[in-house]
């Protein structure tokens, strides 16, 4: 018994330290692969703004349109991803301009400050730069939040916002925003050695994107490698653990995921909605439309959290069902 209690001890601990050494090689390979330039990796149709909140990177399509869409991305993905459905509004008469939200994309990292109200105020600052007036505001994901927060906060030149699986997290009456991080999170080396284990770590990337969707089987070789893009750029673990360590604790700022504030918002809003979403339920499209009234609300039979990847054809058409019926378009 003895001998088979030290041979299971002994397991257990070269599993430890396999494990160990194993995180400690994603650590150092992110370190070597973490080496180029936004300029470097920026795609054709890229471009960088100066605004008065940074440099801000722009992925454009049909850029000779005057129906301007502005678009932001979900959680470590950038402007890149929405490559499929932007070809198909820019040939049905729309500009389309997805900005990168720092840290994710080539955007400028340098003010750490990654919070839904700050960004909100980055992509006030876009359309101060770029001059945009009347146009739509789509938010998808993470990228949901911070567009209604913009549309809250700096309503003037917005015609139209529409939401897909927008991740807003409405607090309940005197909630508190969340202070505390995991005790794993608060270690800056442990922290970082997760975060390139997982998401900066290329081989986990297809994985890691199927399990916010249904249809996983959408998800092709060029999404995968639009998504991996960015993690070349330097210092991109680092900058994705301060993000990941904002995002958990909250914006106490943001007036997003108050239910007054949000019930205040005065103008279009549209939904579009996977009925199989699981990383925020359809449930909270039903309680967010209490008070946003949206126009339409889109609910996609059998799809995720990825709607615009998982099924693009019935995407787009709902997207385009929204945009050609809106007056202002």
């Amino acid at each position: 018994m003895k001998k088979l209690f030290k041979f299971l001890i002994a397991i257990f601990a070269f599993i430890i330290l396999a494990v160990a050494i194993a995180i400690l090689g994603f650590r150092a390979n992110a370190h070597f692969m973490e080496s180029k330039t936004a300029l470097e990796l920026s795609p054709e149709n890229g471009a960088f703004i100066e605004t008065t909140e940074g440099v801000l990177h722009v992925s454009m399509w049909g850029e000779n349109h005057t129906k301007t869409i502005l678009m932001t991305h979900g959680m470590a993905a950038w402007g890149g991803l929405w490559h499929d459905t932007a070809k198909i509004l820019a040939q049905t008469g729309f500009r389309i301009i997805a900005v990168d939200q720092p840290p994710f994309g080539f955007s400028d990292r340098s003010e750490e400050d990654f919070s839904r109200s700050k960004q909100a105020k980055r992509l006030k600052a876009l359309e101060v730069s770029l001059g945009l007036e009347d146009y739509t505001l789509l938010g998808h994901s993470y990228g949901g939040g911070v567009a209604l927060e913009m549309a809250l906060r700096y309503p003037g030149e917005i015609s139209n916002l529409i939401l897909v699986c927008p991740v807003v997290g409405l607090r309940q009456e005197a909630q508190p925003a969340t202070s505390n991080l995991p005790w794993l999170l608060e270690q800056e080396m442990v922290a970082e050695y997760l975060v390139s284990f997982t998401v900066t770590n290329p081989l986990m990337t297809a994985f890691l994107t199927k399990s916010f969707m249904h249809r996983k089987e959408s998800l092709t070789h060029s999404h995968v490698e639009i998504l991996q893009r960015p993690m070349a750029l330097k210092n991109n673990t680092a900058f994705m653990v301060k993000w990941l360590k904002q995002f958990i604790t909250e914006d106490p700022n943001a007036i997003s995921r108050d239910r007054e504030k949000v019930k205040g918002l005065g103008m279009p809003v549209n939904f579009i909605w996977g009925d199989k979403d699981t990383v925020t339920p359809i449930s909270q499209g039903e309680e967010l439309a209490t008070y946003l009234q949206p126009a339409k609300f889109h609910r996609m039979k059998d799809i995720g959290h990825m709607p615009q990847l998982e099924a693009s054809v019935e995407f787009n058409k709902a997207l385009l069902d929204i945009l050609l019926s809106n007056p202002s378009d």
